[in-house]
């Protein structure tokens, strides 16, 4: 992003530079080569000129400005669209940009944060499931051993829960 703003300032001053130097040539070369020109009269000829590469530059600065915060704007507006989605508990959502945007690198992290999320969500009810298994089963059987296999399994159900720091 740096270097599209220093093509932009680049840009802008060859178009300044490039004015200046043909309005400079073509008047005032010409007033100096035919000596019709005095020292006082150069102001003249160089203040339209520097107001015009002024004005030039800032069309083209004001032109590309416009242009370029799209190309970041875009995709940041439609990742806090499917953000706001996701923390509403839709993790089935993917975060898709344009190939070459701005902020790929972005989309990319959070749909490896989403698929992270989901793994530890599918475990923590993979696990309670079996909680809930081995409780009907204990309910049926009485058993220590699967009040020892609950036991096991809600330590499990834990650590999967400390993994998040709420």
């Amino acid at each position: 992003m740096l270097f599209k703003i220093w093509a932009i300032i680049l840009i802008s001053l060859l178009v300044t530079g490039i004015i200046f130097y043909f309005y400079s040539d073509m008047n005032v070369g010409k007033s100096y080569r035919m000596f019709h020109i005095k020292a006082e009269n150069f102001l003249d000829f160089l203040v339209p000129v520097l107001l015009t590469g002024f004005f030039a530059s800032l069309v083209l600065g004001v032109v590309l400005s416009l242009l370029f915060p799209h190309a970041i704007a875009g995709p940041l507006y439609r990742i806090e669209r499917e953000i706001v989605d996701i923390g509403r508990g839709n993790l089935r959502k993917e975060i898709v940009v344009r190939r070459g945007d701005e902020l790929q690198d972005l989309a990319d992290s959070i749909n490896i944060m989403i698929m992270g999320l989901r793994d530890n969500i599918k475990t923590i009810s993979d696990i309670s499931g079996e909680i809930g298994d081995l409780a009907a089963r204990a309910k049926d059987e009485g058993s220590d051993e699967i009040v020892n296999k609950i036991k096991a399994a809600n330590v499990n159900l834990q650590e999967t829960i400390k993994r998040f720091k709420l």
